[in-house]
Formats: structure tokens, C-alpha cells, sequence
């Protein structure tokens, strides 16, 4: 009975660093299948700790960490982890050092204070656990899950280095045997406790200014991107100025004909010319396919382009004039898909372009789909190009999307290669 409290402090801690790793890693199953998985295998590794700790004593216990806890959670975990790699490797060895170091801190305290019956252990961990679950979705949960999906690359040596304190923790604390029972090394374990946080604040300013560079680059790309949609539009202004001059030009003698072929009763000649002349009229306008005016403008350029490629331009678009989502965004979006099917369809004999766009519970959803004659290739969910300084306009895509917090695809389905984002 003397133990009891140690054995149910045992249990709250496995728990809750159990909660901590959920709170900030991203599973590649669904909620509910994350979570029976879980259970079963930490019920489980709570048995095994419990059972070894009242066998062999904690020392021995301790000693026994690696190969009962650490290993297979980190085999469990990174199986489960839609993150894998070096990201998966920093962020259970961020949690399981937030561990230890909690460990330690109740472990010292009790030591120093005397109780029997492990009751400031005990208290500790009961207070302590749950104030850095707080600390953990009030301060560091959204901002770190942004960075673990926004930067995929660059996490390699805060990994390294992440994994090497781990171990250095691990080690001094239980090898060659438990830390409580070599007193004199005490302050060196100490000494490293407090370099851990100090590291993994610089290791998060590091990674929050590269995120900061990184938004800039993407930023500046979309800014060229608005830009080149500006020229765009004014080339296309010139070219609709340029039409209605023609069209006036021309307007008196259409007529003038129109009028000869209706007092010779020649009205199959009359229709003909009328509907040439609605033809060339609707050719100096923006077509009407929404509400919204900008992306009337960029469908209305690109079906041009489209219809002087000879590529088959279908459209459902449903947007009102005001969108729940940011108006040059969307728009960007929509032009680097739409040329990038239109630069996929050069080679290709099957030239179709289908485009469809509404909105629903305050959300835009869009997909734009073009055959494909030759397979594609993806990395890390965008697809690869083959051709060198390409590319960026997925990555932009992307990159707002994830902005709006929304979602996206690039997907290849039925021949057709698709693009899909909700934001």
C-alpha cells in the first residue's frame, strides 16, 4: 500500500504524455481509429511499466525505459504519423523531453521534502501534467501544427539535435543506474534540464523565422502573380478596345447589309448576318459566369486562350460579387490552375478543360480538371515538375490554401489530372 501513490503517478504521466504527443502530431488515420489504437497499445504499456516497477524496483524499471516505452511508441507513433521523417523525430522528442523533465522536477522534489508515501510525487505530477497540457494547446499547439505543415523541409538538424538531448537525458538520468542514487551528478543533470528549454526556443525562433521567409517567397510569388494577372487584364482591355473600334468600323455596312437582305425578303442571309455580328460583339465583352467580377475576368481570358488553342472550355460556377474568402487569392489560384492546364494540353489530343466553383457554409470550393497524355509524378502531394524553375504555381496553390487554413489535392482520376481546395 506504501507504493500505491507511485504506481498511479506512474500511470498519469504514461497518460498524459500520451495526451501531449495527440495535441501536437497529426495521425494519418481518423480520429476515432487513432484513438482505439492508442488506448490499446498505452493500456498495454502501462501494464508492462507498472508490473516491472513493482518487480524489479523503479531503478531497474527505469533502467528498462528504452526498450518498453521508448522504442515501440516511437515505432507505434511514426507507423501512425502523417508527418513522417525528421518532423516526427522532433516532435516526440520534444514531448517525451517535456516528460523527463517533469519527471525529474517531481522526483527531486520529493527527495528534498521528505514525505513518505510518494504524496508530493504524487501531487506534482497531478498539477504539473496539466498545466503543460494547458500551456501546450493554449501557446504552442496551432503555431507548431502551421509550422509542421507549412515547412516541410529544414527540420533535419533541429532534429538531430532534439534526439541527441533526448538521449543525453535518458542516459544520465537512468544509466548506469537511476540519478537519485548517484546524488553528486545531480547538478549536471540539472545543468542540462536547463539547456533543454533554452535550445528548443532558439530551435523555435530559427524555425518561425524561417517560416516568416518562407511566407515572404510566397508572398512575392503570388505578388507576381497578381502583377501578371494585372498585364493580363490590360492586354485584354487593349484587345477588347481594339475589337469594339473594329466592330464600329464595321457596324454602318453590317447593317447597312442586314437592312438590304430584310427588304429582299432574304431573311436566312439576314439571321446569318445578325448572328455574326452578336458573335463578334460578344467577343469585346467579359462573359458573365458569376457574380464576382474578377473571376469573370480571368475565366473570360483564359476561355480566349483556350478557344484559340481549340481546347474545349466547360464551366459551373456558382459565386456571388462578395466572397467569403480573400478576392485576389482565389483568383490567383484560378490562373495558375487554369494555365497550368492549358500548358498540359499542348501535347494532348484530348483538349478539355472543365472548371467548377461555389461556395457552401462560408466556404469556396474549386476544381479544375484537363486529360492528361503523360504520366505525373508527385512529391509531398504536389505534383513534380520536370522542367527546371517550374513548379511554383502548384507551390503557390498551395501555399494559400494552407494559408485560409483550407484544404487541397492534386490528384490523378479516370486520365484526368484534378485539383481540388476548399478555404
Amino acid at each position: 500500500m506504501d507504493t500505491i501513490l507511485r504506481d498511479l503517478s506512474i500511470i498519469w504521466v504514461l497518460i498524459h504524455c500520451c495526451i501531449m504527443f495527440m495535441m501536437l502530431y497529426e495521425s494519418r488515420f481518423s480520429q476515432k481509429k487513432t484513438n482505439i489504437i492508442t488506448g490499446i497499445f498505452m493500456t498495454a504499456i502501462i501494464i508492462i511499466t507498472v508490473f516491472n516497477v513493482r518487480q524489479f524496483g523503479t531503478a531497474k524499471a527505469g533502467e528498462l525505459i528504452v526498450p518498453v516505452c521508448v522504442i515501440p511508441s516511437l515505432i507505434l507513433f511514426f507507423v501512425m504519423a502523417k508527418n513522417r521523417g525528421t518532423r516526427f523525430l522532433f516532435t516526440f522528442c520534444l514531448v517525451d523531453t517535456v516528460v523527463l523533465e517533469l519527471l525529474f522536477i517531481t522526483n527531486l522534489l520529493d527527495g528534498l521534502l521528505g514525505i513518505k508515501n510518494y504524496i508530493v510525487m504524487f501531487v506534482s505530477r497531478l498539477i504539473l501534467f496539466p498545466l503543460a497540457e494547458f500551456f501546450i494547446v493554449k501557446y504552442l499547439r496551432t503555431p507548431y501544427q502551421s509550422l509542421q505543415r507549412r515547412m516541410k523541409k529544414g527540420w533535419g538538424v533541429f532534429s538531430i539535435l532534439a534526439a541527441l538531448f533526448y538521449i543525453i537525458i535518458i542516459w544520465t538520468t537512468y544509466y548506469p543506474f537511476i540519478i537519485l542514487e548517484r546524488p553528486e551528478y545531480i547538478s549536471h543533470l540539472v545543468l542540462i534540464l536547463v539547456l533543454v528549454p533554452v535550445m528548443y526556443i532558439t530551435v523555435f525562433k530559427v524555425l518561425w523565422t524561417q517560416l516568416k521567409l518562407f511566407d515572404a517567397a510566397e508572398e512575392n510569388r503570388a505578388l507576381n502573380m497578381q502583377v501578371k494577372m494585372v498585364n493580363e487584364r490590360l492586354e485584354s482591355s487593349a484587345e477588347i478596345e481594339e475589337q469594339i473600334k473594329i466592330l464600329r468600323h464595321d457596324m454602318r455596312h453590317k447593317l447597312l447589309l442586314i437592312s438590304d437582305h430584310l427588304k429582299n425578303n432574304n431573311l436566312n442571309s439576314a439571321e446569318e448576318s445578325i448572328q455574326s455580328l452578336i458573335r463578334e460583339s460578344d467577343k469585346s465583352t467579359v462573359k458573365n459566369y458569376c457574380g464576382n467580377h474578377s473571376v469573370n475576368v480571368v475565366l473570360s481570358y483564359y476561355e480566349r486562350i483556350a478557344e484559340r488553342a481549340k481546347i474545349q472550355f466547360d464551366t459551373n460556377i456558382s459565386l456571388a460579387e462578395k466572397l467569403p474568402v480573400n478576392e485576389m487569392e482565389l483568383t490567383v489560384i484560378l490562373s495558375n490552375g487554369l494555365e497550368n492546364s492549358v500548358n498540359a494540353l499542348k501535347d494532348c489530343n484530348n483538349k478539355r478543360i472543365s472548371v467548377k466553383c461555389f461556395t457552401e457554409a462560408d466556404k469556396v470550393y474549386l476544381e479544375i480538371k484537363n486529360p492528361i497524355s503523360t504520366p505525373v509524378l508527385f512529391e509531398r502531394g504536389l505534383p513534380k515538375s520536370k522542367k527546371e524553375g517550374h513548379g511554383y504555381g502548384t507551390k503557390s496553390m498551395a501555399s494559400i490554401v494552407e494559408k485560409n487554413e483550407g484544404v487541397y489535392c492534386f490528384v490523378v482520376e479516370n486520365g484526368d489530372f484534378v485539383f481540388r481546395c476548399s478555404m
